[in-house]
C-alpha cells in the first residue's frame, strides 16, 4: 500500500466507532497514534524529497526555455542578416530546446501538484494526531476520575460495612461501665467504711451502758 492510500486509511478512520470498540481505548489510541507519527514522518521525508525534485524540474524548465528564446532571436537575427541557413539551424537548436522545456515544464506541473497533494496529506495527519492525543487526554482524565470516584465508593461502603461510628460508639458504652462500675465500687466501699464506725460507735456506746449498768447494779448490791 502506497503512502497515500496509508494516509487516506488513516485519516478517513472513524476515531469514535474505534474508540467504542476497543477493549483498552487507551492502548488503542496510543498504537493508533504510532501508526500517525509513523506516517507522518514518511509524509516529510517524501515531501522535502518532492519539493527538492520540484525545484529541479522548474530550473531545468527555466534553463530550457531561456535556451529556446534564445535560439529564436538567434534565428530572427541570422533571417536578418540574409542567412537562412543558419537561421534554420537556430531554429532546429530552438526547437529541441523548447521540446525539452515542455516536457520538464510537464513534470514540473506534475510534480507541484503532487507536492501539493503532500503538504495537504501533512496537514490533515498533524490535524488527526491532535484529535487523537485529544481524545487519549479525555480517555485518561475519564480514567482517573473514574478511578477516584471507586476509590471513594469503596471507602464508604467500607465505613458502612464496618460500622466504624458504631464500633466507637460500643467502645465508648464499655468505658462507660467501667467507669460506672468503678464508681459504684468506690461508693460501695465508702459506704462500708462507714457502717464499720458505725457499728464502732454503736458498740462504744452499748459497752458503756453496760459499764453504767453494772455499776448501778454493784452499788445496790
Amino acid at each position: 500500500m502506497g503512502l497515500m492510500d496509508r494516509v487516506r486509511d488513516l485519516v478517513s478512520a472513524n476515531l469514535n466507532s474505534m474508540l467504542d470498540r476497543a477493549e483498552d481505548p487507551e492502548k488503542m489510541v496510543n498504537q493508533y497514534l504510532r501508526d500517525l507519527n509513523e506516517n507522518l514522518y514518511e509524509a516529510k521525508t517524501r515531501v522535502a524529497a518532492s519539493m527538492a525534485d520540484e525545484t529541479k524540474l522548474h530550473n531545468k524548465m527555466v534553463q530550457f526555455q531561456a535556451e529556446a528564446d534564445q535560439w529564436q532571436s538567434k534565428a530572427e537575427a541570422a533571417m536578418r542578416a540574409g542567412d537562412e541557413e543558419l537561421a534554420r539551424q537556430a531554429l532546429t537548436r530552438k526547437l529541441q530546446s523548447q521540446k525539452l522545456a515542455d516536457q520538464y515544464k510537464q513534470q514540473y506541473e506534475s510534480q507541484d501538484q503532487q507536492v501539493e497533494e503532500l503538504q495537504n496529506a501533512l496537514v490533515k495527519l498533524e490535524a488527526r494526531i491532535a484529535e487523537a492525543k485529544s481524545k487519549r487526554d479525555l480517555i485518561v482524565a475519564k480514567r482517573n476520575r473514574a478511578e477516584t470516584q471507586e476509590a471513594i465508593q469503596r471507602t464508604v461502603r467500607g465505613l458502612s460495612s464496618t460500622n466504624a461510628m458504631d464500633k466507637l460508639a460500643q467502645l465508648e458504652s464499655r468505658v462507660d461501665d467501667q467507669l460506672a462500675q468503678a464508681d459504684a465500687m468506690a461508693r460501695l466501699e465508702k459506704g462500708t467504711l462507714e457502717a464499720r464506725f458505725a457499728d464502732l460507735e454503736a458498740d462504744q456506746e452499748l459497752n458503756a451502758e453496760m459499764e453504767a449498768l453494772r455499776r448501778k447494779m454493784g452499788g445496790q448490791a
